[in-house]
């Protein structure tokens, strides 16, 4: 499903932020990547949405060359990823619908069609009955949920979530990362960048973790110290 092979990228030819770095995630897979902030997990996933190129390597997303897409395959394959970001992007001042829905609407699709996807994603994350209300009157974690449900809207067989527990508090975060589980659960590949080891534990999943510019699989250890075990090469290449 997600292949990235040997990938190098640096900025402003400073020293490289990821260096020949290589892994695989597999179709229907649930992955954390993982790694101190500045590590590059947010450049690693705007490379995966095509929204950026690497300096060298190759990333593939079922079986697509992402950096060889011209620009009409470039807007559909960003279709086929669904996108949650730590800060939301929500329109505040319109309804949770409207918010949910907006992929649709660019999209073309026509408006009954629309109130039956935002129904069905609402659903999904615990929102039903909830579409009037405006985005500004709901709680951060409540908004994480419109988020997810708007990055679901078109059914992508991917889902990237840049951490989206960064502003919530534990039992909400928790909350989340069910309904991600459960997404995952329903056939949606789903990889987590997040850098909350706690988290980690209590949802147990494959980890990638950024060191030293390569990717890594790492295992947690049940230690009080909450450290990962020793790192070793996430794909053998």
């Amino acid at each position: 499903m997600i292949e990235l092979i040997e990938v190098t990228k640096s900025y402003q030819r400073l020293l490289p932020l990821l260096d020949q770095a290589s892994c695989r995630i597999e179709k229907g897979e649930f992955a954390y990547l993982t790694g101190i902030s500045g590590a590059g997990k947010t450049t690693v996933f705007r490379m995966l949405m095509g929204m950026e190129r690497p300096d060298r390597g190759t990333i593939r997303i079922e079986g697509r060359d992402v950096n060889r897409l011209k620009p009409h395959a470039r807007a559909e394959h960003r279709r086929r990823i669904g996108m949650v970001f730590q800060d939301y992007r929500l329109l505040p001042e319109e309804s949770i619908a409207d918010n949910v829905g907006l992929p649709l609407r660019v999209a073309g699709v026509n408006a009954a069609m629309e109130r039956q996807k935002v129904r069905e994603k609402l659903a999904l994350v615990g929102l039903t009955g909830r579409d009037k209300e405006p985005v500004v009157s709901l709680s951060g974690g409540e908004k994480q949920l419109v988020s997810i449900a708007r990055a679901l809207v078109l059914s992508p067989p991917v889902l990237l979530a840049d951490e989206p527990t960064g502003n919530l508090d534990q039992a909400m975060a928790w909350r989340v990362m069910e309904v991600l589980r459960g997404i995952n659960g329903a056939g949606c590949t789903v990889v987590v960048a997040t850098h909350d080891l706690a988290l980690i534990r209590g949802f147990r999943a494959r980890t990638l973790l950024i060191k030293e510019r390569r990717l890594n699989e790492v295992r947690l250890i049940d230690s009080p110290a909450g450290e990962p075990a020793a790192a070793r090469p996430a794909m053998q290449t």
